[in-house]
């Protein structure tokens, strides 16, 4: 499945309604861990319509500022 954000074809349903009804499900991008739910609004899972500015260009260099920040350490 295609990841809305980096457009890549890296992306999963990984949970839905517990209820069983299927009023949602969420998908993860394993490549630039992008998560959203299927009833977000087209200006979320519609690249066409999402800003440009939360939109990744598919560079690995978009990706770099994604890498977490350590934690500081305890003095």
């Amino acid at each position: 499945m295609k990841c809305v954000r980096c457009l890549h074809d890296t992306a999963a349903k990984f949970a839905e309604a517990p209820d069983g009804s299927g009023a949602w499900e969420m998908y993860v991008c394993s490549r630039c861990n992008f998560t959203w739910r299927n009833t977000e609004e087209d200006e979320v899972i519609n690249p066409e319509k999402r800003d440009p500015y939360f939109q990744l260009k598919g560079n690995i260099e978009d990706l770099q500022v994604l890498v977490p920040v350590p934690p500081l350490k305890k003095s």
